[in-house]
């Protein structure tokens, strides 16, 4: 046997290594701050929270507000789940998404503890996940669980509100994401 003839696991025939996952992710984040991508991404992140921030104040310091604690809490969460939406459907790519996601929650946390812990509801948010996954009744099915998770299951009206917390929310980030212009 000649020594042409062996080749090492890892290796390739054009005499190097592959890179690993972890160094071309390494790699791709590199290429993405030097792009000015993550910047463009942090700063988005920090828009969507104070969005969040300023709806959580008016909801919450209403002297009229009509909604329930419980309705506030899933009407802070639901716009959560609109910015996790918006952010895994129009992000250019996977670490631009992460990025923003990332700033998003450090910076809710840095405006309060109490709305993080709100938008921090891993049961709940579960199931808008799951009803994603499985495919079934888009915005309708959003309603469905957010009347449901308020106590107001099958109410039309409530099965609406959540429907349109829900477009409303997305429709204002997906503004925001458009403002911002990655670069390729």
């Amino acid at each position: 046997m000649f020594d042409d003839d062996i080749k090492i696991a890892g290796t390739h025939t054009g005499g190097g290594t592959q890179p690993d996952a972890g160094e071309l992710a390494a790699q791709d984040f590199l290429a993405q701050k030097r792009n000015g991508n993550i910047d463009r991404a942090r700063g988005l992140g920090e828009a969507f929270a104070k969005t969040l921030w300023g709806l959580a104040q008016d909801l919450i310091m209403d002297d009229e507000s009509v909604f329930t604690q419980q309705e506030i809490h899933h009407r802070l969460l639901l716009c959560s789940y609109s910015v996790n939406r918006v952010i895994a459907n129009h992000s250019p790519n996977s670490i631009v998404a992460q990025t923003i996601l990332s700033r998003f929650y450090a910076e809710v946390e840095d405006q309060s503890i109490v709305l993080h812990r709100h938008i921090s509801d891993t049961a709940a948010f579960s199931l808008y996940i799951l009803n994603e996954r499985s495919g079934h009744g888009g915005d309708d099915a959003v309603g469905r669980i957010y009347a449901k998770l308020t106590g107001h299951e099958n109410d039309p009206e409530s099965i609406l509100a959540g429907r349109e917390v829900y477009e409303s929310f997305s429709a204002g980030c997906k503004a925001l994401l458009d403002q911002v212009i990655f670069a390729v």
